[in-house]
């Protein structure tokens, strides 16, 4: 670790960027497990369109702002902008709790877009100034696990949340009026991201290490693109695994509730607490675990961080298939342990393979544009692709199983295919990188 900080202040701060990440999922999806109360709201609208305010409306604002996001964090204060960016998406979510009609609600979710676009950029690039380069894995690893414990608080607390609001009479608020039951629900998680807002803006912005440019000057656009280009099949293969991987996570991550409420019958509150407990305690581990799995590798195989990935898919090959079409529910309960843990390790290590191979001024902007490539794409038609084939190929709304199925079949194959052929490259571009990496190393 660099010695200017102590190890209490790098912890510390990866906590507080671990809570903000945390609330980001929390306020991004709470939205799954009240998709038959907001149906019904507002005037029975179909899954196709309850998916386009899942995926399109959020993604839309969030991909488009994630760049200009990465540009700011390479060249400005990164912790004020993340402090800015909670204090937006919180008030958003809270919003979303006043509106009535679907196209509020739609206009509302891109607003929470616009301030969850500044997180990614600039929490990434700020570790990778904190830590060096063999501890970085473990550091996002650790803040990665936002994704599942955000999932698990979302279906802990928001499943049984929703079953009491729905049993008692709509409450009656100052200045806003009656409010609908998954309506008080954003009210009540957006509220917390305020004073998560303070915490990141009483963090202390780390000296910058690891530049091209001695000077401190920036990287035109040119520079980054040129950047992209001469490692053009390492981006290609990276990426390409990668929406396949965020596609099918995000499609389980929208449905699983809603699956489990039809086809099985089980309450809110029955699949949100334990698919919930699942998500924390599973998806923490194989987030921590695979970064110190990856560290530890590093030193004799400097492409440990996708070679891990890499065969936690084909674990997910191997069992994802079958989640979702067996007739006993507890056997796809007992199936969600190794599929949570293999879906955890992905999201950290990508994060520090970007930062393996890519200058100080370029590190921001290289998460975002693996948000606009990848993160676009999977937010967007993840939710609305079991929809589209349950409603447009099964005609049924009892057939999201068998939807979720054949996704996990064609995800997880192109995503092996795609994270083999990228190994040769990845290590190409860290031997390109190593004068950044070395003196990434080195204290300022």
């Amino acid at each position: 670790m660099d010695k200017q900080y102590s190890s209490i202040s790098l912890w510390y701060t990866v906590g507080v960027l671990t809570l903000a990440s945390t609330f980001s999922i929390i306020d991004r999806q709470i939205l799954n497990v009240m998709i038959g109360p907001v149906q019904r709201d507002l005037g029975g609208i179909s899954d196709f369109q309850i998916s386009l305010i899942m995926g399109f409306a959020f993604t839309f604002m969030y991909s488009i702002l994630s760049y200009p996001a990465g540009w700011i964090s390479d060249r400005y204060n990164r912790k004020n902008l993340m402090a800015a960016g909670i204090l937006s998406w919180s008030i958003l979510t809270m919003l979303c709790g006043t509106v009535n009609q679907y196209w509020h609600l739609f206009l509302a979710r891109m607003g929470v877009g616009v301030g969850e676009a500044t997180l990614g950029p600039a929490a990434n690039s700020a570790l990778a100034d904190y830590f060096p380069p063999e501890r970085l894995p473990l550091a996002i690893g650790i803040m990665s696990a936002a994704p599942f414990i955000g999932q698990g608080l979302a279906n802990i607390a928001g499943g049984p949340l929703i079953d009491y609001l729905e049993s008692t009479p709509n409450f009656v608020l100052p200045l806003i009026g009656e409010v609908y039951s998954w309506q008080m629900v954003f009210l009540v998680v957006g509220a917390p991201g305020i004073l998560v807002a303070l915490m990141a803006w009483g963090l202390r912005e780390p000296k910058r290490r690891g530049k091209m440019n001695a000077d401190g000057s920036g990287v035109p656009f040119s520079e980054v693109w040129r950047f992209i280009k001469t490692r053009h099949l390492f981006f290609f293969f990276l990426f390409a695994a990668y929406l396949c991987l965020a596609t099918q996570g995000w499609s389980l991550f929208s449905w699983i509730v809603e699956y489990y409420v039809r086809n099985h019958e089980w309450t809110r509150s029955e699949i949100g607490v334990i698919y919930g407990s699942i998500a924390m305690s599973v998806g923490i581990a194989g987030s921590v675990l695979g970064g110190l799995l990856a560290g530890s590798m590093m030193a004799k195989k400097p492409d440990a961080t996708l070679r891990v990935v890499m065969w936690g898919t084909v674990v997910l090959l191997v069992t994802a298939p079958a989640l979702t079409i067996v007739p006993n529910p507890w056997v796809g309960i007992v199936l969600l342990i190794p599929i949570t843990f293999c879906m955890a390790m992905p999201p950290g290590l990508i994060m520090a393979t970007l930062q393996a191979i890519a200058p100080n001024e370029l590190r921001g902007q290289m998460v975002a544009f693996y948000l606009i490539a990848v993160n676009f794409l999977a937010y967007t038609f993840a939710p609305s692709l079991p929809a589209y084939l349950s409603d447009q190929v099964f005609e049924s709304r009892m057939a999201l199983g068998q939807s979720i199925s054949i996704l996990a079949v064609i995800n997880y194959s192109l995503a092996v295919l795609c994270l083999g052929l990228c190994l040769k490259y990845y290590r190409q571009a860290i031997e390109a990188a190593r004068e950044w990496t070395d003196s990434a190393a080195t204290p300022v």
